[in-house]
């Protein structure tokens, strides 16, 4: 039984640890809500205005940014989605030869430092001509063993008495996948949607790698240039970081109740 002592203890330190996270993310909106001339000075509210926001809008290619964002993001998502999970239960729940590799070279790939690999994908993607284009953005990413694994052990959990009484009425395993498994497993698909679409949307070494045209640029590249171009004035630079970072806020609201239930339900089965 928790002591009042400990809970008040635990309380604080959760306090102590959300104020050192917010505290950057307010700074940051405080500064992009500021004008130029009061840049570095605490002023009252009445001071505050949106003018970076429309600066920003109408004087670059965010708009543009943004849909090669979504676009990429929402490519690369639904491929994890499908992909991941079906391979996540191929491996936890059928039986085949060489199952046992397929899950070590996994683990193995995880081991592996994401740079390294860089150089080659980079030479694939050119030999295969899509630099600048969706494709090259998209396609080496749909498999992302991390998730594979994270899926897996969930679906360990699952009693296979489920799946037996399933087969005994007739019901196939492509059948039992979409009707049984699948709804029990919206907390570790809700982990899986945060865990990739977080991934993707910060991701910056390989998209500013891979592109170099201005209408290809994801949002994290074009807001790089943005910086470059407005150094002098933090207020624009941080309006930036706010309009990256409200879509992650946005999905982690909706998703974080089965971010909890995914990370809390998936053992270490297997």
């Amino acid at each position: 039984m928790e002591t009042g002592k400990n809970k008040w203890l635990r309380y604080t330190l959760l306090a102590l640890c959300s104020f050192v996270f917010v505290v950057p993310f307010g700074y940051a909106l405080y500064t992009s809500l500021l004008a130029k001339a009061d840049i570095d000075k605490l002023v009252p509210i009445n001071r505050l205005t949106l003018s970076n926001y429309s600066d920003i809008l109408f004087n670059s290619d965010i708009l543009r940014w943004y849909k090669n964002s979504i676009i990429v993001t929402l490519g690369i998502l639904i491929g994890n989605l499908f992909i991941n999970t079906t391979a996540a239960y191929s491996l936890a729940r059928l039986r085949y030869p060489g199952k046992s590799l397929i899950f070590f070279l996994i683990i193995g790939m995880m081991m592996v430092p994401y740079q390294v690999t860089i150089i080659p994908i980079y030479s694939m993607i050119v030999k295969l001509g899509w630099l600048n284009s969706y494709e090259g953005l998209i396609l080496p990413f749909l498999f992302q063993g991390f998730l594979v694994f994270l899926m897996r052990q969930f679906f360990l959990t699952i009693p296979k008495e489920l799946e037996e009484a399933a087969e005994v009425d007739g019901v196939t395993k492509i059948g039992t996948f979409f009707r049984i498994i699948l709804p029990l497993s919206k907390g570790a698909i809700g982990t899986q949607i945060i865990f990739s679409y977080t991934g993707t949307w910060n991701s910056f070494v390989w998209p500013v790698t891979l592109v170099n045209d201005n209408r290809m640029y994801v949002l994290t590249v074009g807001l790089n240039t943005l910086k470059n171009r407005y150094f002098e004035w933090p207020n624009l630079t941080m309006t930036g970081v706010i309009l990256l970072t409200i879509p992650i806020i946005i999905v982690f609201l909706i998703f974080q109740r089965h971010l909890v239930q995914g990370i809390a339900t998936t053992g270490l089965k297997g």
